[in-house]
């Protein structure tokens, strides 16, 4: 009797074995199941949020180089991120002229006197656009302009302006180099020369009759 009981005991601890594993497959399997459903739905939703959310185009026009800036920079309303650069191209009636495509969200006030301008990002060379407002009686441009997509004239940015500061202080201090190198020519040097030895005699003379 107890031969048989054992091998049935050892039947029934390997049949409960076999059952606890398959139960973990399971749970692994509805786990990894609920995820993935999960992810898809976030996906959805997000994709959802994404397209209820509305935009406006604008091209800002740039008249210098636009260095660091690229397709997916930021753009900035007063330091908030408010959109992104979709296209980067030159202008091509006039190629020093750059033309930066931006999308900023519908909200945006964007009216006919915000001010735009290149904007780097620390010393990383990264950069951005940013907005500046204007008057709070001001009209939004969408509503004023005429063109498909509204433009917007960038200023100057403070690198390229101390670029054009450095070039006048170069072309400054070569125009100052050049009219010494005119005062102490060869000729001039001579002359002064001269004019130092005639006045040693005339003093020379001077000393020499003054006892008369």
């Amino acid at each position: 009797m107890a031969r048989v009981a054992a091998p049935l005991k050892a039947h029934n601890i390997c049949w409960r074995n076999k059952m606890e594993t398959r139960a973990n497959h399971v749970l692994i399997g509805a786990f990894t199941l609920a995820v993935i459903i999960a992810s898809v739905m976030f996906a959805l939703w997000a994709a959802k949020y994404g397209s209820d959310r509305k935009f406006n185009d604008f091209d800002v026009v740039f008249v210098e180089a636009v260095t660091g800036l690229s397709k997916g920079s930021i753009v900035q309303y007063n330091g908030i991120n408010v959109g992104e650069v979709r296209d980067l191209k030159l202008d091509r009636k006039d190629p020093s002229k750059v033309i930066a495509r931006v999308r900023v969200e519908e909200n945006t006030p964007i009216k006919t006197d915000t001010k735009a301008k290149l904007a780097f990002v620390g010393l990383t060379g990264v950069a951005q656009i940013q907005f500046t407002h204007g008057k709070a009686e001001s009209p939004l441009l969408v509503e004023i302009s005429k063109d498909d997509v509204p433009v917007i004239i960038a200023e100057e940015s403070a690198f390229a302006k101390l670029l054009n500061s450095t070039e006048d202080i170069t072309t400054t201090a070569a125009d100052v180099l050049i009219r010494i190198n005119k005062v102490l020519s060869d000729a001039n040097i001579s002359r002064v020369s001269t004019s130092l030895n005639n006045l040693e005699q005339i003093t020379g003379t001077v000393a020499g009759q003054k006892q008369d």
